[in-house]
């Protein structure tokens, strides 16, 4: 397979500096082609998004601006239906040839919850996953067993095909996104969670005023 393709899909509601350090910390564990960030469209588990689409995806641009090699992909936002991540991979898939290597990067805590996704066993057959730590939280060994064929500490073993799960160690950093959005006008605001041109974006647009 060739070099692999990162996909990592999220709300993005606002982007802030724990999703800049994880992409960059990943492009040095494997050898992307390229990583293109989805911000989801319509969301399965919740009414609306805070920002608007086209907020959402002005936001990446000013914050992945200077970063080589990563794309953002507005194809979800542009659904009226839900966004199902099956239905992302499919459309991607059918874009490249048949032996492009995929890796879909998550966090632990939809790791956690991958077994109630839409057709989450054909996920396994479009990509390899890449699962980032999070501070302070753990999977059960349990859970963990029920995936140990596919899961490998080797990252050239990942890159072979898809299917693979390789849990990546990264400089995650613990920041919330609906932390950000309540205190982003308050003075105990910590602005290291934010790039500096993301904060000028959000407070220039109002977004998340109460």
């Amino acid at each position: 397979m060739s070099k692999t393709i990162g996909i990592f899909g999220g709300a993005f509601d606002p982007v802030h500096i724990g999703h800049s350090k994880l992409v960059s910390d990943i492009k040095k564990i494997f050898d992307f082609e390229k990583i293109l960030i989805i911000p989801s469209g319509k969301p399965v588990l919740k009414s609306s998004h805070f920002a608007d689409s086209i907020k959402r995806i002005e936001m990446l641009n000013v914050a992945f601006k200077n970063t080589q090699d990563v794309f953002i992909d507005d194809r979800e936002t542009l659904k009226e239906k839900t966004s199902f991540t099956i239905e992302t991979l499919r459309e991607i898939c059918k874009e490249y040839e048949s032996k492009q290597h995929f890796s879909f990067i998550l966090g632990q805590d939809s790791f956690e919850s991958f077994k109630s996704w839409k057709n989450w066993e054909e996920i396994m057959t479009l990509c390899s996953l890449i699962v980032i730590s999070r501070p302070n939280f753990f999977i059960s060994q349990d859970y963990l067993d029920e995936f140990k064929n596919n899961i490998t500490r080797s990252s050239s073993d990942f890159l072979m095909k898809h299917g693979k799960i390789f849990f990546a160690e990264t400089s995650m950093l613990d920041i919330s996104s609906s932390e950000i959005r309540k205190k982003v006008y308050k003075k105990e605001f910590k602005k290291k969670m934010l790039e500096d041109q993301v904060l000028d974006f959000i407070k220039k647009n109002s977004l998340y005023k109460n």
